[in-house]
């Protein structure tokens, strides 16, 4: 009896011992890495509720070689995280990162626990560093490059240039148009302007034109149907009209008074007379409705007769004594 009970005695001794030891992993999260890359470094240690666990990192021993120094990897800091676990218990973590900068096998250094006056030391595993151009056993976790994204053509530019020079052409085509109207226009205008001075300007000469006009004057009807005021417009007309093409001026829109103010300085007194007593019988007829008589009607008629011979004679009488050429013929 006294057997059993020192049996079970040692074995709650056994089992209390192991609880309260500390439990301690150390590992890295990759066993090959490229020149520079990252390792993180894990530590992990489960103990009771109530215990507390500091870590300590003990890096390696520094390199003695002046040549290799430049080649020391980067430590970063160690950070301590706690997970409360059920049942009474607490997970307590270590991280740290380091990146190595020389290849081949790197030794890693110890990670160092201490829990309830309980030290516990291990080595972290060594990692093979290789080439950043060789693979390594982590090969197959690496992502590779995604292929490159397809982009279509963009044609946008080609259609605003070709839109630009559809509507240069077509603004150049409408300038062209343009201008040619322009150009028919001011050729219409010069056509027109040279038959109408063809038209002021008759072949035959006013001495021989004068008398044309008064014949058909004569032959027209204007007195039988007793359309008194059109004939002496014609007369009044067929007057100016001579004395236009023979002193040269414009005799279309002349009214009584212009004309005889162009005639200031071109008839002798005479015709003066002639004209004044001529101009004024027609706007007594035009304007003031006068009726003349037959007999009155052809002594008017006859002033136009007296008024072209008397100064077709003086042109006449000029030319033959070696004055200025005129275009007055009899």
């Amino acid at each position: 009896m006294k057997r059993r009970i020192l049996v079970c005695l040692l074995i709650f001794a056994g089992v209390t011992a192991f609880t309260s030891s500390l439990n301690l992993t150390v590992s890295t999260d990759k066993p090959t890495c490229h020149v520079g890359d990252p390792v993180t470094i894990s530590a992990r240690a489960m103990v009771q509720e109530g215990v507390s666990v500091t870590f300590h990192f003990v890096k390696p021993e520094a390199v003695e070689n002046e040549d290799e120094a430049d080649s020391l990897p980067v430590w970063g800091e160690g950070k301590t995280t706690d997970e409360k676990l059920p049942d009474g218990y607490h997970l307590y973590r270590y991280t740290l990162t380091v990146r190595p900068f020389k290849m081949g096998s790197m030794s890693l250094g110890k990670i160092q626990a201490v829990a309830d006056g309980e030290t516990v030391k291990k080595d972290v595993p060594s990692v093979e560093v290789v080439s950043m151009f060789q693979g390594g056993k982590e090969k197959k976790t690496i992502n590779p490059l995604k292929p490159q994204l397809e982009i279509k053509p963009d044609y946008s530019h080609l259609i605003r240039t070709g839109l630009e020079i559809l509507g240069a052409l077509l603004a150049l085509a409408l300038l062209v148009f343009v201008i040619l109207k322009l150009v028919k226009r001011i050729r219409n205008r010069d056509q027109a302007s040279k038959e109408k001075e063809q038209k002021k300007k008759p072949s035959i000469p006013p001495c021989i034109e004068v008398r044309e006009l008064l014949g058909k004057l004569l032959a027209s009807r204007y007195l039988k149907d007793g359309r008194i005021k059109e004939f002496y417009v014609e007369l009044a007309e067929i007057g100016k009209r001579f004395l236009g093409r023979v002193f040269e001026f414009d005799y279309a829109i002349e009214t009584s008074e212009e004309m005889l103010d162009n005639l200031a300085g071109h008839t002798t007194s005479g015709e003066d007379r002639l004209v004044r007593e001529f101009l004024e019988a027609c706007d007594m007829v035009k304007f003031a409705k006068l009726l003349p008589s037959q007999g009155e009607t052809n002594s008017h008629l006859n002033l136009v007769y007296k008024l072209a011979d008397a100064i077709c004679k003086r042109h006449s009488k000029a030319e033959s004594e070696g004055g200025e050429k005129t275009d007055v013929s009899l």
